[in-house]
């Protein structure tokens, strides 16, 4: 039978295959973020609060409210990062997140459009597992060595963005405490829509291709894993973090210490990024 991907809607504990969450409603208007446009080269932090998202499971593409763009339509170079994170805010110019290749689940050409006032999405090559706890953060680094006159949405919400931008330097993401350019910490946060769902971790077919048994269990669990290094966290119905661990191919858990319940195990490796639902009794 088949086992549809399920993503976790942890703060009313209940499954949904897809869902949209939208952040900010302000009518404010920036060139800063998601990148800052006004500049040849830019690497631009945001971060989103887990009870602004209210929901954790795959995120596989994100929108930026576009408010003005000029006659021309543009395409920049860029690479999109994501983190599940504890930090709220930026302190200063300094206190940035440092991220890894590990993080980037886009790089490619983003193309805005010319004479156009509305939503405008990334499509991810790599779906990001959102734990549903933390954070978010989202990085974008622009390396087009041009700029373009384009202004989006914000909503005024305060040290929650950290911009770096030169004219000169194409800035390197992994080495930000060198760079010596424009820097600064602003509320200008991107009005977005972080889009769930997806077919990841689905066959061609639509047949998931990870799989939870016993189901229900008393404690004893048996998953198959991709033959790749994966990432296994287990929530409960609260959305509240109980076991994680790192291993590959068909693994056996024992989880007789964890109540009785609904439980949600999130799969995350390079390939795959799946949540499935299983039954402790």
């Amino acid at each position: 039978m088949k086992k549809l991907l399920l993503i976790v809607f942890f703060a009313m504990a209940l499954m949904a295959k897809a869902q949209t969450i939208t952040i900010g409603e302000g009518n404010g208007m920036t060139d800063a973020v998601p990148y800052n446009t006004f500049y040849n080269y830019s690497f631009t932090e945001q971060i989103f609060l887990a009870s602004e998202i209210e929901y954790a499971g795959a995120i596989k593409a994100v929108s930026f409210r576009l408010a003005y763009s000029y006659n021309t339509e543009h395409t920049s170079d860029i690479v999109v990062y994501m983190k599940n994170v504890t930090r709220s805010m930026f302190e200063d110019t300094s206190d940035y997140e440092p991220v890894t290749e590990e993080d980037i689940v886009f790089s490619g050409p983003w193309t805005i459009p010319a004479d156009y006032d509305g939503w405008i999405t990334i499509d991810f090559d790599t779906p990001f597992a959102y734990n549903g706890t933390d954070n978010l953060l989202i990085a974008v680094d622009e390396n087009s060595a041009d700029y373009a006159i384009r202004y989006f949405r914000f909503t005024d919400t305060p040290n929650t963005v950290l911009s770096y931008c030169s004219d000169i330097w194409n800035l390197n993401p992994y080495d930000l405490g060198s760079f010596v350019g424009p820097k600064e910490v602003s509320h200008y946060r991107g009005n977005i829509k972080l889009i769930f769902g997806g077919s990841v971790g689905l066959d061609e077919d639509g047949e998931n291709l990870l799989s939870v048994y016993p189901n229900p269990n008393h404690g004893q669990v048996s998953i198959n894993l991709p033959e790749e290094d994966c990432e296994i966290v287990i929530f409960n119905s609260l959305g509240q973090q109980v076991y994680s661990q790192q291993a590959k191919g068909m693994t056996a858990l024992n989880l007789e210490g964890l109540n009785d319940g609904v439980y949600f195990v999130t799969v995350k490796s390079e390939k795959v990024v799946s949540t499935l639902k299983f039954v402790k009794e």
